[in-house]
Parts: C-alpha cells; structure tokens; sequence
C-alpha cells in the first residue's frame, strides 16, 4: 500500500478511495502502530464518512466485514495489542451510526433496522465483556476502548430506535463494567461514559427516579480498606460527578438527584 498516497488524501475533500485502499484500511484498524493507526487509518475514516469520500459500496463493505470478522470481539480473551483492533472498532461504528442517522448524509439508513438494533446490542455486550481497561499505552499509545465504546454509545443513546430496554441492559452493563475494572480511570473514560447518561436524560430516556435507583443498586465501599473496592467507588464517584455539572449546565438537575450525589459521593473522599 501506498503510505505516502494514502497520507496526501487526509486533508483532501476532493479525494475518493479504491476498494482495495478500503481494505487495506480496515485491516490496519487496529494496527499497533499509533501513526498508522491514529494519524492515518482513524483520521481516514472520520474525514471519509463526515466528507463522503467513500461510496455507499464502500461502506457497505465495511459493515458486512466488521460483522463476518466480528472485529468487535476480536481475540477478546486477550489484552494489549488485540485490545486495539476491538476499540477502534468502535470508533469505526461510531461514524457509521452517526451518519446512518443522519438524513443529510450520502449514508443514510445505510444499515436495515435488525442491522441497527444488532449494533446497539452489541456495543452493549462489549461494554460489560472488554477487560483491558488501559487509557494510553506507552507502547501502542491511546488504546481507550471503554472511552470509544461510550462515545459509540453516546450517540447512539440519541437514535429513536435505542428503546427503553436497550437502556436498561446499558445500565445493567455499566454497573457489571464497573464492578468488573481493576484499576482506576486516569485518562477520561468516566467522562466519556458520562455522556451516554447526559445524552439519555436529554432526550428523556433516563429519568432521575430511575437513575438514583440505579446509584443505590451500587455498593462500592471506600472505607473498606480494600483498595481495589476504593479505585472502583472512586470511579462511579467521579463519574457522577462529571454527569452531575453536566446535567447542571444542562438546567437537568433534579434536586433529589443532586442531594443523594453530593451527600453519598461528593462529601466522600
């Protein structure tokens, strides 16, 4: 494959790609390199789908790969370098549920509704089964798949179709993610994570009610003296924290919501 070909099209909206530099694009989606990866394949991608510079075959191509391949769960007993395959996998969906969902875009309702409601479940699946929890690598640089999982969830929170059960296995799947994690987040995932639930309330599929209730199905102890127990308490309370000055600046407070954030979290450690 052509590098430097490929590198010159980044930032050229007049640019179009052959079926075999698509190919060639997907395989490398999860390429350890993080300039082929990032600098190159990611930013393809993004500019390809927002700027329409791959055809609707091309597309196409893309999702029945991802499916047959199941790139999502690739090697998924695995961690490292297979870890990178599964999340920018999810960035890949991401574009393509964003633009499937937009009536502008060339990519409209690319994907039939079964396809549709197959990708929400299993962005949702993927959440609660992925087990490497690194935010940047020295060696491959930003792995991130729960930050890119949530971003892929976040938007597609916002599609009518993400019904009221789909919320209810995502919260199921955060709170399994949660008790799951073996470190604490220090590159921003809760953040991105808190942008599903700022998205659910904004279009009225998270309710407070039934957000608190969900608050008070977790049991996390900070004073256990278990560290382990203390890194997860500390993460479900940072990301609450987040969503509660969202959901502020959003004029979404509820008051019973913000008193049981504040008197169970923001007061603790």
């Amino acid at each position: 494959m052509n590098i430097q070909m490929l590198k010159q099209k980044v930032n050229d909206s007049n640019a179009s790609f052959s079926d075999k530099e698509v190919s060639w694009l997907l395989d490398n989606i999860g390429n350890p390199d993080n300039v082929i990866r990032d600098n190159l394949v990611c930013n393809i991608f993004g500019n390809g789908f927002f700027e329409e510079k791959f055809t609707k075959q091309q597309v196409r191509f893309l999702i029945d790969q991802i499916s047959k391949r199941n790139l999502l769960f690739y090697c998924i007993k695995e961690s490292g370098k297979a870890t990178l395959t599964r999340s920018f996998t999810c960035l890949l969906w991401d574009l393509i549920i964003r633009t499937n969902d937009n009536k502008d875009s060339r990519y409209y309702q690319i994907l039939d509704k079964d396809e549709e409601q197959q990708v929400f479940k299993n962005l949702i699946y993927y959440l609660k089964s992925e087990h490497e929890f690194t935010g940047f690598s020295k060696e491959y640089g930003w792995v991130h798949a729960i930050a890119h999982c949530s971003d892929a969830l976040a938007d597609s929170m916002l599609n009518k179709d993400f019904d009221q059960e789909m919320v209810e296995k995502f919260l199921l799947a955060v709170r399994e993610m949660l008790n799951n994690i073996d470190k604490r987040f220090i590159d921003g995932e809760e953040y991105r994570l808190a942008d599903v639930f700022i998205n659910g309330f904004k279009v009225n599929k998270i309710s407070s009610s039934s957000f608190i209730n969900w608050i008070k199905s977790i049991t996390f102890d900070p004073y256990s003296g278990d560290l382990l127990e203390y890194y997860k308490f500390n993460n479900l309370k940072s990301m609450l924290e987040d969503i509660y000055v969202k959901l502020n600046s959003y004029s979404l407070l509820d008051s019973n919501l913000k008193k049981i954030v504040e008197k169970d979290f923001i007061s603790k450690y």
